[in-house]
């Protein structure tokens, strides 16, 4: 009887992990996205040869990332919303007035899982970390989250705090900021897509930004 368990149970997890392939999940057969700079909302942006964006300052203090995803199958739309979710998270963080940095080596939701808390954030003569800075500063992400000396980083969310999302659609937009002391600076963001809670694909745009 023990032996006739273990079998089923080895068939279930079988066909539920062929039934989560991209081929299930999305119409087409495969899930896909595409993110790109809105230039209708900051002219003369434009993507070189090597992949970086180069985005003009336009006097708003922000710009515009558009995404086109692949569309679900049937099973995975629920009264008309697809189950769909974008992320996006930066290595980019400021102090307003105060001071900007990048870390290093990041990845979407890097200061969560590549533990960058206790790396040095170089302020003035000083250097300090993320902790300390919160204790005295509100510190903002370029995708729009803040971090202050309330986060708490020892909860089972804390990591759905470190990103900004645009859920349920198939075209998300999302903007970023970009104030003009920026100019010169570059940054990378992180975006995650998931489909119907089981495919879920990670892309990065380079962004400089310029006058």
């Amino acid at each position: 009887m023990k032996k006739i368990s273990w079998v089923l149970a080895l068939l279930f997890f079988s066909c539920t992990t062929e039934k989560n392939t991209e081929a299930s999940v999305c119409k087409d057969g495969s899930c896909d996205a595409t993110f790109v700079i809105d230039i209708a909302q900051n002219p003369g942006s434009y993507q070189d040869e090597s992949g970086l964006w180069h985005v003009k300052y336009s006097g708003f203090n922000y710009f515009r990332i558009k995404g086109i995803t692949d569309e679900l199958n049937q099973e995975y739309i629920i009264n008309g919303v697809p189950l769909m979710e974008t992320a996006y998270d930066s290595n980019y963080f400021f102090i307003p007035g105060i001071v900007s940095w990048t870390y290093p080596v990041y990845s979407y939701l890097g200061l969560f899982s590549n533990n960058n808390l206790t790396k040095p954030i170089p302020v003035g003569y000083t250097t300090y970390t993320l902790p300390q800075l919160v204790n005295e500063y509100s510190v903002t992400n370029i995708v729009g989250y803040e971090i202050t000396k309330h986060t708490r980083f020892d909860t089972p969310y804390a990591s759905t705090l470190l990103a900004t999302y645009s859920k349920y659609n198939y075209h998300p937009t999302q903007q970023i900021i970009f104030f003009k002391d920026m100019i010169g600076d570059t940054a990378e963001i992180y975006i995650e897509v998931i489909w119907g809670e089981f495919i879920n694909k990670q892309y990065v745009l380079k962004v400089k930004f310029e006058d």
